[in-house]
């Protein structure tokens, strides 16, 4: 399972701890307040703006030459946010909330957000058993473009593969094609496999066509069986090792920037 849903919006599970620790710590400093507390708002305010733009400027930093542009750099949608860039752009955001004269709500935000941050912890714990990572591949039937039944398992045969769930109506699955079929070339130990979901063969052969796409491998999973099992939306994409376990996904699209954060731990030293 990769995501939660709720009605048509799709949260990334991995996101759902933040989300929890962030909700528990305003409702805390809601209710404290109403108790006569100190408000501890204005500090959590800054922190959680100066640790969202520690993660985001942390991640450009890291994969600043897969960038082309400021506009890249911005564009959030790619999911592109790195952990220790959070906690130093929080801490910032302490400093400045000092400096801006919040000295008698710091003590009150240290234990609103000890909450927080123990309401995360719980959260990730009760989520881990659901997380795609290091599970193994679900059983699932593709066919090729001819109409032949492949096994899935057959599919990533023992390699490296970067599985994507995708749909040719879906934006966001249409703007991350280029960068998969750049990244056939940038990562060559990866095998990367197209799995399209609830479509025929010849729309998605008008579609590879008319984009100019030339991927690596596109099977259809026509009864969405391979999307159902891992319970996410599109585009969905999964990393699989050479065991068959996964050992990573990402909901959403990805750019040049997440793509490599996405996989190269998993890579061969040479190619990290």
């Amino acid at each position: 399972m990769t995501a939660f849903h709720l009605g048509p919006l799709a949260l990334p599970l991995a996101v759902l701890p933040w989300l929890a620790g962030v909700i528990v710590a305003w409702v805390l400093t809601a209710w404290r307040r109403r108790r006569k507390r100190p408000d501890a708002e204005p500090v959590l305010s800054w922190m959680l703006f100066t640790g969202l733009v520690g993660a985001r400027l942390a991640f450009v930093l890291r994969y600043l030459d897969q960038y082309t542009g400021p506009l890249a750099m911005l564009d959030v949608r790619d999911g592109g946010f790195w952990w220790p860039g959070a906690v130093l752009g929080a801490l910032a955001g302490l400093a400045l909330a000092h400096w801006r004269g919040h000295r008698k709500a710091l003590a009150e935000a240290g234990r609103v957000g000890t909450a927080g941050a123990v309401a995360a912890l719980l959260t990730g714990l009760a989520l881990a058993p659901l997380r795609a990572g290091d599970a193994p591949l679900p059983e699932a039937t593709l066919y090729d473009l001819g109409g032949a039944p492949v096994a899935l398992a057959d599919a990533v045969g023992g390699r490296l593969t970067l599985i994507n769930l995708w749909a040719s109506w879906c934006p966001p699955c249409r703007r991350e094609m280029p960068v998969l079929q750049q990244g056939q070339t940038d990562y060559p130990a990866v095998r990367f496999l197209y799995a399209n979901q609830g479509e025929d063969a010849g729309t998605v052969r008008q579609y590879l066509s008319t984009e100019g796409l030339r991927l690596e491998r596109v099977l259809l999973d026509p009864h969405r069986d391979l999307g159902r099992a891992l319970g996410g939306g599109l585009p969905t994409t999964l990393l699989v090792d050479a065991r068959g376990r996964v050992v990573n996904s990402h909901l959403g699209p990805l750019s040049a920037a997440s793509l490599r954060h996405f996989i190269r731990s998993h890579l061969p030293s040479d190619q990290e």
